[in-house]
């Protein structure tokens, strides 16, 4: 008994009823908007200036057709939190301009990137043997394209 109540007095707060439980909407005091920018935060704590190693593939359900991009080095690309590249989506986007994706078109992109060169060798080689071995897709090396670096807005 002794025990019982040393826990229930420890539990309460100055102003609040016996009842130790929270009820329901108490205690959160940060918003939707709060916690994103605090994530946003985080990362951008987390966020330095590398050079990578990466390329870029691109490839449509519809026609069966992968595009392939050669490896290329990129100088002080932005990378939160080791393994995020902060512009993926702007990198994936001038590779798909590049093989020609029309609007409409249903192109699906990833980008592959890493420090070490050989990782990014040895990920490719693996992808393109994958593809080929099952013949999912009809692979297209694209090797006159050529990633720019993209200018952060902060």
């Amino acid at each position: 008994m002794m025990l019982m109540l040393s826990l229930s007095a420890s539990a309460q707060r100055s102003g609040r009823t016996g009842d130790p439980t929270l009820n329901r909407g108490e205690g959160l005091e940060k918003t939707r908007a709060d916690l994103s920018q605090m994530r946003t935060q985080s990362q951008n704590k987390n966020s330095r200036q590398v050079d990578v190693y990466m390329f870029a593939t691109s490839f449509s359900l519809l026609d069966s057709v992968l595009f392939i991009s050669d490896i290329q080095k990129l100088d002080d690309v932005t990378v939160n939190n080791k393994w995020f590249l902060k512009e993926r989506a702007g990198f994936e986007e001038q590779f798909n301009e590049h093989v020609g994706a029309d609007v409409d078109e249903s192109l699906m992109s990833s980008v592959y990137f890493s420090e070490k060169e050989k990782k990014m060798v040895k990920r490719r080689a693996k992808l393109i043997k994958r593809n080929a071995k099952k013949n999912r897709f009809a692979l297209i090396q694209v090797t006159d394209f050529k990633f720019t670096n993209i200018v952060s807005e902060e």
